[in-house]
């Protein structure tokens, strides 16, 4: 029985500009965030490991204060939980809806396997 193992998110769909990056964006504007980032910003921001990581450094102090958000760091963890986790709701959904587009070449690869 032929099979295939693929070993890390973004081989068979890119994941990143088609799944996080408008997941980010889309609990940003949930949030009433004012970020919206673009794919240059973005490929910046997946240099830093995780999706908590990555929305923690957007508190800066400015940002902090301009934002209204917690200047404690137990506060921002709870505010960065939320977000992350609504992320999170977001980027499942559009992986069961089907719109992360595969990969050129993967419908013919898995169908040959």
């Amino acid at each position: 029985m032929p099979f295939l193992i693929f070993d890390c998110d973004g081989v068979l769909a890119d994941t990143e500009r088609n799944g996080h990056l408008p997941s980010f964006n889309r609990t940003f504007a949930e949030f009433g965030v004012p970020v919206e980032w673009n794919d240059e910003q973005y490929a910046d921001k997946v240099r830093i490991g995780g999706g908590k990581e990555r929305m923690k450094s957007l508190f800066t102090p400015e940002f902090v204060r301009a934002n209204d958000l917690p200047a404690h760091e137990d506060g921002q963890r709870d505010v960065l939980a939320r977000w992350h986790r609504r992320k999170t709701e977001i980027y499942t959904e559009l992986v069961a809806s089907g719109a992360l587009p595969a990969r050129p070449g993967i419908a013919r690869i898995v169908g040959e396997a």
